[in-house]
């Protein structure tokens, strides 16, 4: 009997669990998402504004549709309370845990961690505001209650508004290691297509502009990287790797410069590799 008991038990832990994965299983993150170096994670727009003290759904991943919610305070940072009020005096919960979907808006009425929630389904007005006392009184008890009242559903924003996505390549970017002489790239957006560089060699610090490669990404058969071809530079330094003609090619964090050729004892590539920082 007890035997029985345990299984059926365990048999409703598992479909409890089920539930609330439902929830997050759908969930993924737009690329209008940014992290600080504090790891603390934000959203910009197309234009570069950061949005603050609103609720965000990430509808730009059409797959989430109007269900993938997350709080944002006022400089911006994502909310990752367990328990909230917002200025409508409904209470949310948002997801703790470290398991891909974190400051999530749970959504789905279910077991999270230990407590039962009962979360209003409809979009009317109050989406996954909690609607058990319990729920909420246990919640107090284990996280504590945020104030966002500052924050209601007036304050809206759908990621879906924002337009296409740009990739924003601007960022320091440190020497690792190569063929050439030890330094750092800056780079600073312009439009998609054109980004102004910034390099410090022999005490000066000589400019020039990156123009956006499509042909020669197409002739690699690379989809996941971005060339530039180098131009206008403010001067010319032999064994440089940032002088007109060159090349600038991104991946993920990484920036190699390469195409530049130089006559000595033999033809070698002014070609290195440079890694991405931040802080």
């Amino acid at each position: 009997m007890n035997r029985k008991r345990a299984v059926i038990t365990l048999a409703l832990a598992a479909v409890l669990t089920a539930i609330v994965s439902i929830s997050a299983a759908a969930a993924s993150f737009s690329q209008f998402w940014k992290q600080s170096s504090d790891g603390s994670w934000y959203i910009e727009d197309n234009a570069g504004n950061r949005i603050t003290n609103a609720w965000l759904c990430d509808d730009a991943v059409a797959e989430n549709g109007k269900d993938v919610w997350y709080l944002l305070d006022e400089w911006g940072n994502m909310i990752t309370d367990g328990l909230v009020q917002d200025g409508t005096g409904n209470y949310y919960s948002l997801e703790t845990e470290h398991n891909g979907y974190f400051g999530m808006l749970r959504y789905r009425s279910g077991n999270y961690g230990g407590t039962y929630l009962s979360l209003e389904g409809s979009h009317a007005g109050a989406f996954a505001a909690i609607k058990n006392t319990d729920g909420v009184n246990a919640l107090k008890q284990k996280y504590g209650l945020r104030d966002v009242s500052n924050i209601n559903n007036s304050n809206i924003v759908y990621t879906s508004s924002f337009g296409a996505y740009e990739e924003d390549y601007s960022g320091t970017y440190l020497f690792r290691n190569g063929q050439t002489w030890e330094g750092m790239f800056v780079l600073t957006k312009i439009d998609k297509d054109h980004y102004r560089v910034s390099k410090e060699e022999y005490g000066e610090v000589r400019t020039a502009l990156l123009t956006r490669d499509y042909a020669y990404d197409r002739e690699q058969g690379q989809s996941d990287q971005a060339t530039f071809v180098i131009s206008s530079c403010s001067g010319y330094y032999h064994e440089s790797d940032l002088n007109d003609d060159g090349y600038i090619t991104i991946v993920g964090e990484e920036l190699y410069t390469h195409g530049l050729f130089y006559e000595g004892d033999s033809q070698w590539e002014a070609a290195a590799i440079y890694v991405k920082t931040y802080g």
